[in-house]
């Protein structure tokens, strides 16, 4: 059975193996408030332009040049506005896991992303 936990964890995995950037763009406008945060424990981005930059490079770096997609794992988690989502970065042709990663979100009363902590995990997480 799918939740809108689920629906949203899917919807934002979607956009960062999105291909075209308009397309992207929009998924990042829907999922996000405006002035959206994203975190990694590197950077800060706010705003649609500064998300659609942090997409746009790890899509370029890791799908479009690598053929790597970004898939969901487990079962998401939530409560209070807060949910908590695993996903994986998958060779498509052999299934390979290459990286495991997780990330936090805050969302208004909307269901829209306020802020979004992204951390890497242990390969042995998937």
């Amino acid at each position: 059975m799918t939740t809108d936990l689920d629906k949203l964890a899917n919807r934002y995995v979607a956009v960062w193996n999105e291909p075209d950037q308009t397309k992207r763009r929009n998924g990042i406008e829907r999922l996000w408030v405006q002035d959206g945060l994203h975190f990694t424990p590197t950077r800060e981005v706010k705003g649609y332009d500064a998300l659609e930059a942090r997409v746009e490079e790890s899509h370029s770096k890791f799908v479009r040049d690598q053929g790597f997609i970004f898939r969901v794992s487990g079962e998401p988690l939530g409560h209070h506005g807060l949910v908590k989502f695993y996903w994986v970065m998958v060779d498509p042709k052999s299934d390979t896991v290459n990286a495991v990663g997780s990330d936090v979100v805050l969302l208004d009363a909307s269901g829209c992303i306020i802020s979004d902590y992204q951390f890497t995990e242990p390969l042995s997480r998937a």
